[in-house]
This record gives structure tokens, C-alpha cells and sequence, in this order.
């Protein structure tokens, strides 16, 4: 499966789980869920915030009603998701810094891609 198709969709929503996330993503075409198990890094209006940082799951929902403008795995090492307004979400693949077996999981209709 193409990562891109998730490009020019749009986050409808950010569920906390326990120790992961799931984005719901919905698009003209298909509808996706990205499933996070390395808490992502975000970064809103060029400032970063991680896990455990003071806005953190703040910053995580305001990629609600944004759309994915570009989706990329950069170097094997993360997934960045960068949105219309340059606000961007990257998942460290980086198996040092992921202390779960897969650091992420997308899943677009029957297809599914694991990192």
C-alpha cells in the first residue's frame, strides 16, 4: 500500500489509548486510521512538544479538521505527517528509541502497512 493515499485527507479525530493513539482520517477517496504505538513527536506553530510536555495532547488535537498535505517515511527512520498549514506529527521508527515490538501501524480499508 502507498502511504500517499492518505494525502489530501483530513484527521477527524485523535483517540488516547493507554499507551498509544489512533488518527482517524477521512478523505475523498478512502478513510485510514494511523496507529501510533511510539507516542509521536508534534510540532504546532514551530514549537515541539513530546510526550509528557505541558499542551502535548493539546497539540495533538489540533490536527483535527487539518488536512494531510504530504505523508512520508523519512530515511526509515520516522514517519512525518505534514499538514496545510505546515504543522507536522513524526513517529521515531528508530527501534533504540521504540520499546514496543511495531512503532506504527496504518490501516486503509484492508490493507495494512506495520513500522
Amino acid at each position: 500500500m502507498q502511504i500517499k493515499v492518505l494525502e489530501n485527507s483530513e484527521v477527524c479525530s485523535v483517540i488516547f489509548i493507554r499507551d498509544y493513539l489512533q488518527f482517524y482520517f477521512e478523505g475523498e477517496l478512502t478513510n485510514g486510521t494511523l496507529t501510533t504505538y511510539s507516542l509521536p513527536i508534534s510540532v504546532v506553530d514551530g514549537k515541539v512538544y513530546e510526550n509528557g510536555t505541558i499542551g502535548y495532547r493539546d497539540s495533538l488535537c489540533s490536527f483535527i479538521n487539518r488536512t494531510v498535505k504530504e505523508f512520508q517515511v523519512h530515511n526509515g527512520q520516522k514517519l512525518i505527517l505534514i499538514f496545510d498549514n505546515d504543522d507536522r506529527l513524526e513517529v521515531s521508527l528508530v527501534k533504540e528509541t521504540v520499546n514496543v515490538p511495531e512503532a506504527a501501524m496504518l490501516r486503509v480499508e484492508n490493507q495494512i502497512n506495520v513500522w
